[in-house]
């Protein structure tokens, strides 16, 4: 289907949009008509004014779509608007407002008036300055969380303080170069209402910022519950919950031949008869298809995948490790191939993140789907050619024909904008006041504009240049200034500093959520555009002996001609013009404002349309987005009439944000989470729970519904013995053979086989000043035991460090990053919130949580299981818990029964020994020793505590105590024996580059380095063997080794160290990160490199006669699917099997 290709289609998109874009909420229902934005009635509504929310059960069906959809929406509005009015009721209710200040729900911000504004092509954006003078603390800007783009925020002039009158707004834009660097502070808004926009750059307003929740993140979503009440869906069936038997979606009910052939893969034989055969398959009325032996896909795969493919509404629980973003991928490839043999419209892709959503989309795009991501902020560069700004710029300036519109729109605007700029320059020109105009505004009698205009002053010099006020004021003219603007001096304290003894608490950051200040265009551009201040150039002089003049002020204005009005009220009477005349022209002033917003949803609505069209014309086969971006997005989106809608890790996402993305042409819908792994979040604590249940998914819902699923069983990412402490969770899961192998799951070097172990402590906990926990010797341990690994041969990036807590991950950063033995190393230290989907070789799980003395048991996160499966599950090689277990165990019964089954899958294989501590097995002597202790550590460098002993290279015994690093990267400290060319013994220690200090050494040594110096660097490349588009890492000095011993100095600190072998002659190179070393044609290469380090090293010997050391032997990783390999000497050693399935 051509979706705009037509004029029918065109005209039928163009409505799509329109309806969104100037959407007018009403219905028979009073949330029906509720606008977008909250209401000030809302925000200064008192406890006794709110209404009692309904309940929202989550195991039973509803009696009908209208309350369903009401109950969504009320308890999400609510939890969008709480906090905010919370903090305004908080401000107008205190008895001292003057000295009232910030505390842990309110930032109270002073002296707010508008300076400027931006009219910027998503609208008129205020610029307003402010004071922090009710902080505690000193507010480091670009650190601070404060006045978030998308952060909602109440306004009243300080006159009323919340009386009866409230202004919205959202924040725009924070503009650091010119804006919170400066003092006092600048922020661009976005008025809820145009007519509250406000003109007087003298009037002074109260801003008030609630620290909970994130109005942008519900407010599309809102709007979208609006436009589900009004069209019907053929999923309403199963929001309800009243229907639980499988059906098909419409399109595959008209057409159910499908084309299978994408799913056999290259393992099998694809012959043309085979590939018939799954090119025309009847998904519909045929049964299952047997494809185990032509696909890679297990037995529980291919029937998630065929619910995918086939089913209306279609759930696929994936748990840890078992594959569920392949199994989409997969399905994804079957829907487009189908998609493009019937020429349908694209399908819609959604994540929770950016970075969940750019990981299914690299995924689509390496399958050879022809895929577009809408919205912002991608980190992937493989994604970034694919995202709309992008795809819209190689298109062209004229391909898309809805952007000529967008153009006549844009001139229109230029003409709006002349008119805002004549009006405020009306009033805050160069020149005075315009006598006419106060008298077309009645503000002057036509006696006082002849007493000022009269002709035999017009040749006056002071008229000629500001006008006839300028005569009349005389000396009472003067520049004009703010008055009682203060600039408080910053407090010495910083924000850190002011919260440590605040209540205990940690707030999530509100990362990955799309904003009005980064949309799907580039934000510099939309948010720029032509500044027209507000300011008064000048002003008349307040009369002397005079606090309130406006009594005077009116009896003089009883004179109809103006001189005759005493010289020391004249600069009263001036101010009180100017105010007259900014009250009179501020209507006009919003009206225009008002315009310029309709133009901007003109233009909007029309790069909606364009958006489509360009969707049609680069025949998109994905569009892909964040969960956000489906509602912010709905206009744009419903235009391109998508039938399929995929949710990847739909168990965390809101049930509110899928519902609302429910477009009238959605006829199927695919979740593809696991509601046992991390739930959606709310800000209010008591609307996550029961009744109202914000925190369960539309996922979860579903499967306690009974609503027919597929749950995925085998998993490929644990060894068995850490699946085994999963298997509480997950008693039907089973191990691929891939995890089983040796091979492809190596044991963790340096622990003897024990590749999990829980170390018991009681070190107790301390919290931080952003309230977050923390534990500091259990830092240490980990550092110590982080650094060990290393030391034995695990590369740094293979090793991930998980906590429960902010607070403690910035302490194990610190640590890690001051250790001396493996300092500039690569860290991944995460939040387990951060972490699921994501894995590593070994994790090493930090839980914090131990109580001082005298304090009782408490865990906190902890008690969370969804959490706790997280943590657990991240592992692929070893898997070390570092904790109180008598804490989690004693903390109170939830906790109990949750660590109950994780410890006792530690101790039921022997993984814990709390009066022994952790184990070590020294790799040389294979010795076992215990760490209780930090101090246990002490200068162990991988190794045991006994002397080394073995002969190095260089014939020399090592009299170092027994280590994991190869004795090539350790410096012999033994006088050298080597006899030089010159004849001479060397003059340096063994571990030193040789050297001599009599005349013929240098000359023999400076011949060797202008050689290599005169060489380029494709010289030097091309003798080691490279090709000009690999990439390699070469030494800043030479590609060439240098003269020196085989015994080398000790690798640059941020270089992991990679070892293999035991005892003599183990060898090591630092790992380089630059060498994207994946393939067995990459190994070739290094084979031919390892060969031209041998052939230079004899043509350094046979012109200059000075070489003395053996080429060094070259250790690389070569990461298969499931195995490291690695290269030795240029030869492939311990190669891993490719896996099967």
């Amino acid at each position: 289907m051509n979706i705009i290709g037509t004029d029918a289609n065109t005209q039928s998109a163009i409505d799509i949009v329109r309806e969104h874009v100037f959407f007018n909420p009403k219905g028979r229902h009073d949330w029906q008509s509720k606008p977008e934005f909250p209401t000030a009635a809302e925000i200064l509504a008192t406890q006794s004014d709110i209404d009692e929310l309904p309940e929202n059960p989550v195991d039973v069906p509803w009696s009908s779509k209208e309350d369903y959809l009401a109950a969504q929406y009320e308890i999400l509005r609510r939890e969008a608007t709480e906090g905010l009015r919370y903090s305004v009721r908080s401000f107008a209710d205190h008895r001292r407002k003057e000295s009232m200040m910030d505390d842990d729900f309110t930032n109270i911000y002073t002296q707010v008036r508008a300076k400027e504004y931006v009219m910027s092509t998503i609208g008129p954006l205020a610029r307003v300055s402010f004071s922090t003078e009710r902080s505690r603390y000193r507010i480091q800007w670009q650190q601070s969380k404060r006045l978030q783009p998308g952060k909602i925020v109440a306004l009243s002039p300080k006159s009323d303080s919340f009386k009866k009158i409230c202004k919205i707004a959202t924040i725009a834009q924070r503009p650091y170069k010119n804006g919170l660097d400066q003092d006092p502070p600048v922020v661009d808004l976005v008025w809820a209402n145009p007519e509250d926009a406000v003109l007087d750059p003298h009037l002074e307003l109260i801003m008030i910022e609630s620290l909970h929740g994130y109005f942008e993140s519900a407010r599309h979503s809102l709007v979208g519950l609006q436009h589900a009440a009004r069209t019907d869906s053929p999923l309403d069936k199963y929001l309800t919950g009243a229907y639980t038997s499988d059906a098909h979606p419409e399109f595959l009910k008209e057409n159910p031949i499908t084309d299978l052939s994408t799913l056999i893969t290259a393992a099998t034989s694809k012959d043309s008869e085979e590939m018939t055969e799954w090119g025309a398959y009847d998904i519909v009325n045929g049964a299952l298809p047997d494809l185990k032996d032509l696909t890679f896909l297990d037995e529980s795969q291919l029937l998630g995948l065929h619910r995918i493919i086939s089913k209306e509404l279609a759930i696929v629980q994936g748990p840890p490790g078992t594959g569920k973003t392949y199994t989409s991928v997969e399905a994804l490839r079957v829907l487009v191939a189908n998609r493009r043999r019937r020429r349908g419209p694209p399908i819609l892709v959604a994540a929770q993140t950016n970075h969940a959503l750019d990981q299914i989309l690299i995924h689509c795009v390496r399958a050879g789907t022809n895929v577009l991501r809408i919205g912002g902020r991608t980190q992937s560069d493989l994604i970034k050619p694919y995202t709309l700004y992008e795809v819209r710029q190689k298109c062209g300036r004229n391909q898309i024909p809805a952007d000529n519109k967008c153009r006549s729109i844009d001139a229109r605007r230029q003409e709006n904008v002349r008119k805002i700029q004549e009006l405020v320059d009306s009033l805050f020109s160069n020149r005075l006041l315009d006598p006419q105009t106060l008298l077309d505004f009645g503000i002057i009698t036509a006696d006082q504009y002849s007493s000022l205009c009269d002709e035999s002053m017009e040749t006056h010099e002071a008229i000629n240049e500001h006008g006839p006020f300028a005569l009349w004021l005389g000396d009472s003219l003067i520049p004009a200034r703010i008055r009682d603007e203060r600039h408080p001096t910053q407090l010495e304290l910083s924000e850190a500093e002011a919260r440590k003894n605040l209540p205990e608490c940690e707030w999530e950051d509100e990362e990955d959520i799309e904003n009005i200040a980064y949309d799907e265009e580039d934000e510099l551009y939309r948010l720029r555009g032509p500044v027209i201040p507000l300011k008064h150039v000048w002003s008349g002089k307040d009369p002397a002996n005079l606090t309130s003049w406006d009594r005077a002020v009116a009896r003089a204005l009883r004179n109809q001609d103006l001189f005759s009005i005493d010289r020391d009220l004249r600069g009263a009477v001036y101010q009180h013009f100017q105010a007259r005349l900014l009250d009179a022209m501020t209507p006009k002033f919003a009206a225009l404002i008002a315009e310029n917003v309709d133009l901007c949803k003109q233009r909007k609505a029309f790069k909606f349309l364009g958006n489509a069209q360009l969707v049609d014309k680069q025949r998109i086969d994905i569009v892909g987005c964040t969960t956000t971006g489906l509602t912010k997005y709905r206009g744009c989106l419903a235009a391109m009439q998508p039938q399929s809608l995929l949710i990847e890790e739909a168990a965390e996402t809101r049930e509110a944000n899928i519902v609302s993305a429910l477009y009238p042409s959605i006829q199927q819908l695919i979740l593809v989470g696991d509601h046992k792994q991390l739930a959606p979040k709310c800000d209010i604590l008591r609307l996550g729970d029961a009744p109202y249940n914000l925190n369960v998914s539309l996922f979860q819902r579903m499967v306690n519904l009974n609503m027919p699923f597929v749950m995925l069983k085998q998993q490929r990412r644990m060894k068995p013995e850490l699946r085994y402490i999963l298997e509480p969770f997950y008693p039907e899961l089973y191990d691929h053979p891939s995890v089983e192998s040796i091979n492809h799951r190596p044991d963790v070097l340096g622990m003897g086989g024990r590749n999990s172990w829980l170390f018991d402590h009681t070190w107790p906990e301390d919290v931080n000043s952003d309230f977050s926990k923390f534990n500091e010797r259990e830092a240490e341990m980990i550092t110590n035991f982080f650094a060990y690994l290393v030391a034995n041969g695990t590369p740094s990036e293979r090793i991930t460090v998980l906590t429960f807590y902010k607070g403690q991950c910035k302490v194990l950063l610190r640590k890690l990053k001051r250790h001396p033995s493996i300092m500039g190393s690569i860290f991944n230290v995460c939040t387990v919130d951060s972490y699921q989907g994501e894995e590593n070789d070994i994790i090493l799980l930090s839980l914090v949580r131990s109580p001082q003395f005298d304090r009782a048991y408490a865990v906190g996160f902890l008690e969370d299981e969804r959490r706790a499966v997280v943590a657990i599950s991240r592992a692929r090689r070893g898997f070390y818990v570092f904790g109180n277990v008598e804490n989690v165990l004693g903390a109170h019964q939830a906790s109990h029964d949750l660590w109950y089954n994780i410890c006792s899958g530690f101790a039921k294989q022997g993984r814990i020994q709390r009066e022994r501590g952790l184990p070590l097995v020294c790799q040389p002597h294979n010795r076992e020793i215990w760490i209780k202790e930090v101090e246990d550590w002490g200068d162990n460098s991988g190794g045991c505590d006994l002397p080394c002993k073995q002969t190095r290279n260089c014939s020399h015994f090592c009299t170092l105590k027994c280590h994991a690093l190869p004795h090539d990267v350790l410096p012999c400290g033994e006088p050298c024996r080597e006899t030089l060319e010159c004849g001479h013994g060397c003059q340096k220690l063994c571990g030193q580059k040789c050297f001599c200090d009599c005349k013929e050494f240098e000359v023999l040594t400076g011949a060797i380095q202008t050689a290599v110096q005169s060489m380029s660097l494709m010289d030097k490349m091309r003798l080691m063997g490279a090709e000009e588009t690999e990439m390699f890492k070469l030494n800043s000095r030479s590609a060439i080794p240098q003269p020196s011993r085989s015994v080398r100095k000790l690798p640059v600190p941020e270089q992991p160290v990679l070892s293999s072998g035991n005892g003599n002659g183990r060898h090591t190179q630092p790992l380089m990160q630059t060498f994207p070393i994946q393939t067995a044609q990459s190994a070739a290469r290094w084979g031919d490199y390892a060969e031209s380090l041998k052939q230079e090293h004899e043509l350094l010997t046979r012109h200059n006669h000075l070489a003395t050391a053996q080429p060094r032997r070259q250790e690389i990783v070569v990461n298969d699917v499931y195995q490291p390999t690695t290269l030795a000497d240029g030869k492939r050693v311990g190669r891993g099997s490719k896996p099967g399935g």
